[in-house]
């Protein structure tokens, strides 16, 4: 029998939370009529704060339906048992040892120490920037022609599904269109940056402005360069990749502005300014690397995570220097980080691998028709929980997983699940509990290259 494991609870909770989201999108009151298996996708997607659609969300869903989504996205983006930890301090209980301990292992932090001080930011933070989200974009929505009533109601739903990294849109064309809206295409992209940095190191920067701290912690400091160095150069290779294609005959500005937002949206974000199937596919490949990275540690995106990135980096740097120690910023990285690392990436890499061997087989009609990239654009997508998609070939506002079979579209929420809540947590909970070893047995002499 195994014993209480917090990596169990965290999926666990997920699921149930997804058959919940389910059934309340089975009810007619929340669309215009869905299938079990597009309820279950769109349930998924909005916890998993993917937004990979099946349906569209402006016009296949009522307003009660929209409500669902979206609270559903609040949900997977600040952690459930940050929500379920804020409901408990309104009815005034408070969180045990055990769920204590689930909080750590969900938002990746190094101790249970002051667990409740971190809750109430990551509350507060999430408010906070929705907030303001909403304030700007509701101007820019008003500019663009908006009446004011479709102006909050467009401007709330963005703001919560960008600052969670969800990529789902209350329009069907997404963001398209707004190229020319700097407060439409401008917010976007700060709400799910400031999504993606992760609460530790939100709490980082709130503890230097009070000045409770003088400099960032090591952590921080990695994941600010580390994302400032993914976007700066994402925003100049797409800028001269696309410079005689999608981008040719646009203003300069206008071109900056896509670039820019194409640059940051694949870091699990999902929005869009342009369509994406008419990306050069080199661009695609891009994009693919910049999904597989992901956002940050305990925040609202997913993929192997920027620290993961670097650690493996420098791990590869200083082996080929020879160096038995890895070092970031003048701090030695320990070896059960650096091993976290590797595992965290190779599993990573075996699931996407597995997952796009089953799709190849099961779509092999789309294939035949598009070729594999799309299918593997889709799988990654899915992993880093961004949401991008090269689209449906039936109705293009849609996600191409709308096109694949039953099968298919479980291989694709499998996958969501999986990015969501980590590929350790998703190991850990079908593997078995660790067992003491009792010997070793003597090295194997095997060659290498």
């Amino acid at each position: 029998m195994h014993r209480w494991s917090p990596f169990r609870s965290i999926i666990l909770v997920y699921l149930t939370i997804i058959i919940i989201g389910t059934l309340l999108i089975l009810i007619p009151a929340s669309s215009h009529g869905v299938s079990f298996i597009d309820a279950l996708h769109t349930a998924t997607s909005a916890v998993c704060v993917t937004g990979l659609i099946v349906k569209d969300t402006a016009s296949d869903f009522t307003l009660f339906g929209k409500g669902i989504i979206l609270f559903l996205i609040q949900i997977g983006g600040m952690g459930y048992m940050a929500f379920a930890t804020l409901l408990m301090v309104i009815f005034g209980l408070k969180p045990d040892s055990r769920q204590g301990m689930v909080i750590k292992e969900e938002f990746g932090l190094f101790s249970r120490d002051k667990i409740p001080q971190f809750l109430r930011l990551v509350v507060l933070t999430t408010f906070t920037f929705e907030a303001l989200g909403i304030i700007l974009l509701y101007f820019g929505f008003i500019k663009a022609g908006f009446p004011v009533n479709e102006a909050i109601s467009h401007a709330v739903f963005q703001s919560v599904s960008a600052f969670c990294n969800a990529g789902f849109s209350s329009f069907s064309t997404n963001l398209s269109g707004f190229q020319n809206t700097p407060l439409v295409a401008w917010t976007a992209p700060f709400l799910f940056i400031a999504g993606g940095l992760g609460f530790i190191v939100l709490q980082d920067i709130s503890g230097r402005f009070r000045g409770r701290k003088r400099r960032l912690s090591a952590h921080s400091r990695i994941v600010f360069i580390t994302t400032l160095i993914l976007i700066v150069t994402g925003t100049i290779a797409i800028m001269a990749l696309e410079s005689g294609n999608k981008l040719a005959d646009l203003p300069l500005m206008t071109k900056f502005t896509i670039s820019f937002f194409t640059a940051t949206t694949p870091r699990t974000a999902g929005f869009s300014l342009i369509n994406i199937v008419d990306l050069l596919p080199t661009t695609l490949l891009l994009l693919i690397v910049f999904m597989f990275i992901g956002a940050s540690p305990g925040g609202t995106g997913g993929g192997i995570k920027t620290t993961t990135f670097v650690i493996i980096s420098f791990f590869i740097r200083s082996r080929i220097k020879g160096r038995k120690s890895v070092n970031i910023e003048k701090r030695r990285v320990s070896e059960e980080q650096v091993n976290k690392a590797l595992t965290l990436f190779f599993i990573s890499l075996i699931l996407i691998v597995v997952m796009v061997g089953i799709l190849s087989f099961t779509e092999r009609d789309i294939i035949k028709e598009r070729g594999l990239l799309p299918v593997i654009f889709e799988e990654f997508s899915a992993f880093g929980t961004v949401g991008l998609s090269t689209g449906s070939s039936e109705k293009p506002t849609l996600s191409l997983v709308h096109d694949f079979s039953a099968v298919g579209r479980l291989i694709i929420i499998l996958t969501m699940i999986a990015g969501r809540v980590g590929p350790l947590t998703f190991t850990a909970m079908v593997m078995r509990d660790k067992v003491t070893e009792l010997f070793k047995y003597p090295p194997a002499r095997i060659q290498i290259g």
